[in-house]
């Protein structure tokens, strides 16, 4: 039997076909524009996505190896906070605002005077941010119109094949309005934001069976009518699900466009109020929280296009890391705020350390150690808070390289054991053959094969253990630097001076 997958990322679709053991069958992979129309805005265009989803279907599905053994049912994995406005008839009406999307500053705040960041999180289980979807709503037609409903990028490609509308609990955990302890939408926040309720899906576990394959999407798709539409899941704890995670046991590091450690638990983990650290419930037996950097991959892209602008290979000093000794360098990640922990969307990137004599493979490598140093950051935050450290899976395109792998296991001093690079659409396809009876639950789904693995060398540990000391107090010392740069509002509509 085999299981469709599809991974609808923020820079990227990718549809892929996998058997019961998690072993990828085939996939295919398509670009996502991301538009940024003005500073502060960035949206996807969610007809192009679902289009993009269709072809690549249609392209996996008729394929030998799938024609031989069809898809028995499909599940997601899905990018959070993307919010899209739709019509009665399920069509976009506009754009769909992603996380980095700034219009969500004003009612981030409103949140905040009303209900303060605390009793927000208590009841979300997400720091107060205004990257989650229900702060954009209310801007997401001219006017401050609204849709006839909201949904999730999954839902909405759900719906449009034949499903009906449903948002599994992680996904509505990631728009900010949805009560984590009652798992309903809560009346608290979206009465504070006057956002009505009636407008987002009703809230499912992940692995339900939320509809099927209609006739028509069938035929667009090659998918046969009847096939199952399940449930899928936030596209961290998809890589969770599909990289091995598993609570007390191994948790999973995320190399993407954003760096994210996901943790595991049999319950909610208790403290998390007042930090960045969010939570989540997948199913009764299972919550995942997760910690990143809101500009991982990002920050990488970032450094390897201007530095490598004219070249065909943008990431080729980011291969040569493992030739290069430790770097008195440090760099802070933050070009698009600070992410986990800090949680300081107005937060600045910097690069400290340089001399005359400091190289470019040099600035690379303290890049890759950056994100090292906010995996140790993050591991030491979650023991204080009664989650202990574990084993870490590495997965995404950041795992695939072994010298890089290197550098921020030394920097994080955590062995860092590499697994399959797309876990993500592996755990939706691990969730469609949940939903229909292959596994019992989340915590039975196969784990990977260690593809290969790296631990702290020991020549650097007393360096690096100084490193990790300094990196922790960088956000504290560049916070007057970040504010005295911010001479933009977060939505990116005015200008304002700073005293």
């Amino acid at each position: 039997m085999s299981y469709l997958g599809i991974d609808l990322g923020t820079t990227g679709t990718r549809v892929g076909v996998y058997d019961e053991g998690g072993n990828e069958l085939v996939a295919r992979s398509r670009r996502t524009t991301v538009v940024r129309p003005a500073p502060g805005r960035a949206h996807v265009d969610a007809e192009a996505v679902l289009d993009g989803v269709e072809a690549l279907v249609r392209d996996v599905v008729g394929e030998p190896a799938v024609r031989a053994d069809p898809v028995e049912a499909l599940s997601f994995s899905t990018l959070g906070e993307a919010v899209v406005p739709v019509d009665r008839a399920g069509r976009a009406l506009g754009p769909a605002p992603l996380s980095m999307d700034g219009r969500g500053a004003a009612s981030a705040a409103r949140l905040r005077d009303a209900l303060g960041d605390d009793v927000a999180q208590e009841i979300t289980g997400q720091p107060l941010h205004p990257m989650f979807s229900v702060h954009k709503v209310r801007d997401l037609l001219p006017d401050a119109a609204l849709p006839a409903a909201v949904r999730t990028m999954d839902d909405f490609v759900a719906t449009r094949l034949g499903a009906a509308p449903a948002v599994d609990l992680t996904m509505a955990a990631r728009t900010g309005a949805f009560d984590v302890r009652s798992r309903t939408w809560s009346a608290v926040v979206l009465d504070a934001l006057d956002v009505p309720g009636h407008l987002f899906s009703p809230a499912v576990s992940a692995g339900e069976v939320v509809g099927t394959v209609s006739a028509d999407a069938a035929e667009r798709t090659g998918l046969r009518p009847g096939t199952p539409v399940v449930a899928g899941v936030h596209d961290q704890a998809a890589a969770f699900l599909g990289g091995g995670g598993r609570p007390g046991h191994r948790a999973v590091f995320s190399f993407g466009s954003s760096d994210c450690l996901t943790v595991g638990t049999r319950a909610r983990p208790g403290g998390l109020d007042g930090t960045g650290l969010a939570t989540y419930p997948v199913g009764d037996d299972l919550w995942v929280t997760l910690a990143g950097t809101a500009a991982g991959g990002f920050a990488l892209d970032w450094f390897s296009t201007i530095v490598h602008h004219d070249r065909i290979d943008p990431w080729a000093s980011l291969y040569e890391v493992g030739a290069v000794d430790p770097p008195p360098l440090l760099v802070a990640p933050y070009l698009a705020g600070s992410g986990t922990l800090d949680n300081d969307p107005s937060a600045r990137g910097a690069l400290l350390g340089l001399t005359l004599e400091t190289t470019t493979a040099q600035i690379a490598r303290a890049f890759v150690e950056a994100s090292g140093f906010e995996l140790a950051k993050i591991r030491a935050a979650l023991a204080e808070r009664g989650v202990p450290p574990v084993e870490v899976h590495a997965v995404g395109g950041g795992s695939a390289n072994l010298a890089a792998l290197q550098a921020r296991s030394d920097a994080a001093g955590v062995p860092l054991r590499a697994v399959v690079r797309e876990a993500a659409g592996r755990g939706a396809a691990l969730l469609a053959a949940l939903g229909v009876g292959t596994f019992r639950s989340v915590l039975d789904l196969p784990a990977p094969p260690v593809v290969h693995e790296a631990s702290p060398d020991p020549r650097h540990a007393a360096w690096y253990a100084r490193q990790r000391a300094t990196f922790d107090s960088l956000h504290r010392l560049l916070t007057p630097v970040s504010t005295s740069l911010a001479v933009e509002h977060l939505d990116g509509t005015a200008l304002k001076e700073i005293a």
